[in-house]
């Protein structure tokens, strides 16, 4: 059972949507999913296409308590081997559920999807957190970074190490490598096929600083237009941004698409701007479609981007101006990075990230 707030526009969404369905293709294995709300959902139509059981809880705000026993009372019934929780506050209902549990247990397991969170800005939450974790018998973090940060953030003594893997996030290469790109005018009728387009995805909240891309845009040429793809709480204000800036006709807030993959084979460079991030699944998605990947220099992204895409210095719009400029100017530079970027993707098949999963769950079934 995979506990989590939501199916909404977000990267550990997607890892649920794309890899739920790899894992019942396995034998002996059936995920299902419960939710805490139904609201801003968007994967749960293909899970369900994909035969996979999907419900919510039926108390009402993600942030009530009374979760817990909800929780409690479904898994009883559900009669899990394993409990799989993602995200706040849905794993702080399954830990608290756990710790109520007394008898037919299942295993618990929860991944942590991003380097930082604004609960380790408050120092008090350390000891609320040590308490929440130590009811996970695993905890898989998703990049090496997130992990170290995980563990300092907590604590952990080397004698409970053990407990804590990394298992990368994967993609499935071929969905993006395949797919076919739309002319541009499809896109926006007023596009030329000589306009350039830039293109970032991510839910438009404070992490993700979608505003230094739209600054980026208004030293860029005239020709260069920027896709936004996502929802988010802080769209409005980006929108706002975008008039002030007099870039309005050259940004396009596209929403949230089911389509990214050939959005991606469709413009010439995928942006993450963000100023914290856990893996990076998007610019992960963007080498994948073989374009070039420009993402900040932040935990979480260098890790993914370097040594394949370009880096620039986080909230800097001025240097990912010039990035920008350079890339589309110099077409050899922009084939060789395009290639290293799709070499790069190929090491995240999204299948080898389910096998290590499937491989953890084994290791502690086969403990008890």
């Amino acid at each position: 059972l995979h506990i989590i707030n939501s199916l909404s526009s977000g990267g550990a969404e997607k890892l649920i949507e794309e890899s739920l369905p790899l894992f019942n293709k396995y034998e002996n294995i059936e995920s299902e999913v419960l939710l805490l709300t139904n609201k801003n959902n968007v994967f749960d139509k293909t899970l369900i296409q994909k035969g996979i059981k999907i419900n919510k809880t039926k108390i009402k705000g993600i942030r009530n308590p009374l979760n817990i026993f909800y929780i409690k009372k479904y898994i009883k019934k559900g009669n899990y081997d394993i409990v799989h929780a993602h995200l706040f506050p849905a794993s702080y209902w399954t830990s608290l559920a756990s710790k109520i549990m007394f008898n037919n247990k299942p295993k618990f397991l929860f991944t942590e999807h991003s380097t930082h969170n604004k609960r380790r800005d408050k120092f008090y939450f350390k000891y609320i957190e040590k308490f929440i974790y130590s009811s996970f018998d695993k905890i898989i973090s998703i990049s090496d970074k997130t992990q170290e940060n995980l563990l300092k953030w907590l604590d952990i003594k080397e004698n409970k190490i053990n407990k804590f893997v990394t298992i990368e996030n994967g993609i499935n290469i071929e969905k993006f490598e395949k797919a076919k790109p739309y002319n541009k005018k499809e896109i926006n009728s007023n596009f030329k096929e000589s306009d350039k387009l830039i293109c970032m995805t991510g839910s438009f909240s404070q992490q993700k600083d979608q505003p230094t891309i739209i600054k980026a845009i208004k030293s860029l040429p005239e020709n260069i237009h920027l896709l936004l793809i996502g929802e988010g709480k802080l769209k409005e204000k980006n929108e706002k941004l975008a008039e002030k800036l007099d870039v309005l006709n050259r940004v396009h807030f596209l929403g949230f698409r089911n389509d990214i993959d050939r959005i991606y084979k469709t413009v010439d460079i995928v942006i993450l701007s963000s100023i914290w991030e856990g893996f990076g699944l998007a610019a992960l998605e963007g080498m994948a479609a073989g374009k070039p990947v420009i993402a900040s220099n932040v935990s979480g992204l260098k890790e993914l981007v370097q040594g394949a895409g370009i880096l620039f210095p986080k909230e800097n719009n001025k240097k990912l101006a010039e990035e920008i400029k350079n890339l589309l100017s110099n077409p050899n530079e922009y084939k060789s990075i395009s290639n290293l970027c799709f070499e790069r993707a190929k090491l995240f098949d999204i299948k080898k990230m389910v096998q290590r999963y499937i491989d953890e769950y084994e290791k502690l079934l086969n403990n008890d």
